[in-house]
Formats: structure tokens, sequence, C-alpha cells
């Protein structure tokens, strides 16, 4: 994640009003501090990223997301 073409965290219009979203390119190899799975078998706001079909991770718990930043991942905007 350390390539910033890889990564994007942005807002999202939720249901609840605006929300944060992260998403980027997986790579099996990067020890994540949080489990990833497959999109659709876990809660949207679960503490997990979600892997889709086309290899991009996405992320929409705050308390991952607040982690990330708080440890240097900066949003793009």
């Amino acid at each position: 994640m350390s390539d910033e073409e890889d990564s994007d965290v942005q807002w999202q219009e939720g249901q609840d009003g605006l929300e944060w979203h992260l998403e980027f390119t997986h790579m099996p190899e990067f020890p994540y501090s949080f489990p990833i799975v497959p999109l659709g078998t876990r809660g949207k706001h679960d503490a997990v990223g979600h892997l889709s079909t086309d290899g991009t991770v996405h992320v929409f718990n705050s308390g991952i997301i607040e982690r990330l930043v708080r440890a240097g991942l900066r949003a793009r905007v």
C-alpha cells in the first residue's frame, strides 16, 4: 500500500450520510492488520476488507480506516 496509485480514501454518500471508503489493489503477500474476505460474505461495516472479483479491496469500517490514517495513510483529494 505504499504506492499512492494503488490506494484511495474517499468520502461516499451512505445510508446515514457521508462515510469513509478505502479501496486498494490486493497484494496477497502483504501482511494486512485486518482480515480480507470475499465481497458479500460479511456485513459492509464489519472490521474486514472486502475483496472484489477484480482484485480490489474495499474497506468501509471506520475503525480500520482510522488506524491506517493514524499510521500515515493519506487521502487523495
